[in-house]
């Protein structure tokens, strides 16, 4: 029980129980007496006592209530229990600061303390979430509609399937998605990265249309054209993927429902947390406040956990589409998720977080004060949200089968055939000959074979970057992924094989024949007697072949499919691992070791390895020659050259006498590969020594 005396302080009197409580002061500046009067209570937002109070908070069992009206109240009223007064309550004392009354009122034994005038704690926290949920749902959302790659982005090449049907390929239709659609290619909620929303696209029709007007094939041919003005995109509705497209449209009717709803729930938290909200007075709900908030909340919750849940399906499932070019599609094969799908799944747990609070911590009922137990509950009912959230996607991702097992590789599908590569870009034929000079001026990349011999350097600068590999290839990732050989030597080493090189005649040559090493003499029965060839295709005793083995970080490395022919497959085999361009890397992912051989029919020079790379011995492979060049053959010479250019070359300066019968093991090695290298069974004719001014100047001999 409280009194106020007239010097405008306040004491205790012992309370109905014989207890008194610790002694307290109020700064007399704020309160003073009134005179006695009639009181009434109204609903007002509770207060705590001003900070001017001194020794300590009021005992737990008193709390202050503004009055309804100006009135007064006597200092001493006993035990009132008029009809102006809450039930149980005692009225024992009413001062005022101001224009503001205030009455210390004693509350029932055993009943919880509550305060009236102003909003609890944990109220002000569940609006406070509220707010800050609202506002940066409203952000985010509206980001990740705004962002054209908000959801998905291509994968690096190097990661990238073949996205056309394989059964066209022979026709010309062999794209990945990146050459189809741009190394950066993504896809955002609203729209593509080309601005394009899920029913547009910049064709103005859709694939299967276009093959119904055109024609198949017409169609194959326009594609770089179509590639090169972004007429792909947006590539769900062009490839006519319909319920793809529907997943993406109702997937963006979430996020905008999504968003309009933050904004309502913006300044609905707002206004209650400054008191201008009027289903929502000192945090205190109406009955339709309560049901409004709690509502939309569960609105939200629900609406982000759909949209996980689609997200996932979208990604995983196998989209089947109404055109003969890519007649389905895996979005995950393809793509990576970017940002916005996290986003999702944090909105997701931020509106149940939103929704228990408003449920389990605000009321209806204004003598409502919540307590550990609302407070826990709401906590647990999250978690439990939680999970059943967490349970909604993998049990999703588990329909479309995400976890399954992968089909089995078909092993008779040879993954490399087919890479050689014709096009840099859409339709652009880079990769084809092209004539070496253009107005007096060099108009290609250093060439090969140059000439090795010790001292030499060729009259192209290959500047800073172009530097040749000087490790073996087996030290390096680059595997070999053929062996075939040329008719002479299309490098050339002075003394070793060169012009003054000698030979049998050489009459009834199909191919060029090239430099030929010095060791042929008529007169030696090694060199001129004939040898029963069981593997090999036209092969001559006392001739002189060079042997390439072509090596390539992108190989079918360490697989069943390593060596192909031709050898550009095996080389360019996955996609990805070689750039022309952004970064140049072809002369550290590409190489040939090179060895020139004179055939002899003499099993003393048998060697049972030359399958897998030249021979490396005390002998063999101990004078090199390392320049970066191109790729060879009779179709370029010094006035039509090769585009395949820069590439690592590491050539054996020395000639070397080899068996017979060391070849035709090869041979037998070659028929056993699990590609056919038939084509490769016999000699290829050697093109024309390099001249100086398409020769390379980085030539790295011996250390």
């Amino acid at each position: 029980r409280v009194f106020a005396n007239r010097r405008g302080t306040m004491s205790t009197a012992p309370s109905r129980d014989g207890t008194k409580s610790n002694p307290y002061r109020i700064d007399a500046a704020l309160f003073a007496p009134v005179a006695p009067g009639p009181v009434t209570f109204g609903q007002i937002p509770s207060t705590t006592l001003p900070v001017s109070v001194m020794g300590g908070s009021p005992p737990a069992m008193y709390t202050v209530m503004p009055l309804a009206a100006a009135s007064e109240f006597p200092v001493d009223h006993g035990t009132g229990t008029g009809k102006d007064y809450p039930a149980g309550y005692s009225a024992t004392a009413s001062l005022v600061a101001g224009k503001e009354r205030a009455v210390f009122v004693e509350m029932p034994s055993g009943e919880q303390q509550q305060e009236t005038t102003g909003m609890a704690m944990p109220v002000k926290l569940a609006h406070t979430v509220g707010l800050v949920v609202a506002v940066a749902i409203v952000v985010l959302v509206g980001a990740v509609l705004a962002d054209g790659r908000s959801i998905a982005q291509l994968k690096h090449a190097s990661e990238l399937p073949r996205l056309t049907d394989y059964s066209l390929k022979e026709s010309g239709l062999d794209y990945r998605a990146d050459e189809l659609l741009g190394t950066s290619y993504g896809v955002g909620l609203h729209h593509d990265s080309s601005g394009n929303r899920w029913n547009q696209v910049y064709a103005g029709a859709t694939l299967q249309k276009y093959v119904q007007e055109l024609g198949l094939h017409q169609v194959i041919a326009a594609v770089p054209s179509v590639i090169a003005t972004d007429g792909l995109k947006h590539p769900a509705y062009f490839l006519s993927c319909t319920s793809l497209v529907n997943t993406g449209l109702t997937a963006v009717s979430f996020a905008i429902i999504a968003e309009f709803l933050a904004i309502f729930m913006m300044f609905f938290h707002l206004a209650t947390l400054i008191d201008l909200n009027p289903l929502a007075k000192n945090g205190t709900y109406t009955t339709m406040g309560k049901a409004i908030s709690v509502l939309v909340w569960l609105v939200l919750s629900v609406g982000f956990l759909v949209v996980c849940c689609l997200g996932i399906a979208a990604f995983y499932s196998t989209w089947y589409c109404d055109n003969p070019f890519v007649p389905s599609i895996n979005i995950s094969e393809h793509f990576d998720w970017t940002w916005g799908w996290p986003i999702a799944n944090i909105g997701c747990f931020a509106a149940m977080a939103a929704f228990f609070a408003q449920f389990f911590v605000t009321s209806t009922n204004p003598s409502f004060a919540p307590a550990k137990r609302q407070i826990g509950s709401a906590v647990l009912a999250l978690l439990v949200g939680v999970v059943v959230g967490m349970v909604a996607c993998v049990s999703t991702a588990a329909g479309v089968g995400q976890f399954d097992e992968a089909p089995p590789v078909d092993p008779s599908v040879n993954p490399c055939k087919g890479q050689k590569p014709y096009h840099a870009g859409p339709g652009d034929k880079y990769f084809a000959n092209v004539e070496c000079m253009k107005d007096g001026v060099v108009a290609v990349l250093e060439q090969a074979g140059a000439d090795v011999s010790p001292g030499y350097k060729g009259g192209m600068d290959a500047g800073e970057w172009r530097v040749p590999i000087t490790e073996r290839y087996n030290q390096t990732d680059l595997c070999a992924v053929n062996v075939h050989w040329h008719l002479g030597a299309e490098h050339r080493s002075s003394g070793q094989f060169d012009e003054s090189g000698k030979g049998p005649s050489g009459d009834g040559y199909k191919e060029r024949l090239g430099h030929r090493c010095h060791f042929y003499d008529e007169a030696d029965p090694k060199f001129t007697t004939p040898y029963d060839w069981k593997h090999c295709k036209d092969m001559v005793v006392g001739e002189t072949y060079e042997v390439h083995w072509p090596h390539s970080a992108a190989g079918a490395c360490g697989t069943e499919w390593q060596f192909q022919t031709p050898f550009y497959d095996g080389v360019f085999c996955n996609d990805g691992v070689v750039n022309i361009l952004t970064p140049l890397n072809t002369y550290k992912k590409i190489g040939v070791q090179s060895q020139t051989y004179t055939i002899v029919n003499d099993e003393s020079y048998y060697h049972d390895n030359l399958m897998n790379g030249m021979i490396v011995d005390e002998k063999f492979g101990v004078d090199m020659t390392m320049y970066t060049g191109s790729t060879t053959g009779t179709s370029r010479d010094n006035d039509v050259c090769s585009r395949f250019a820069p590439i690592t070359w590491q050539v054996d300066r020395r000639c070397h006498m080899i068996s017979a019968s060391s070849f035709d093991k090869m041979c037998e090695m070659m028929k056993m590969q699990k590609d056919d290298m038939s084509d490769d069974l016999h000699a290829h004719g050697s093109r024309e020594t390099v001249a100086d001014h398409l020769t390379a100047n980085n030539q790295v001999g011996n250390p």
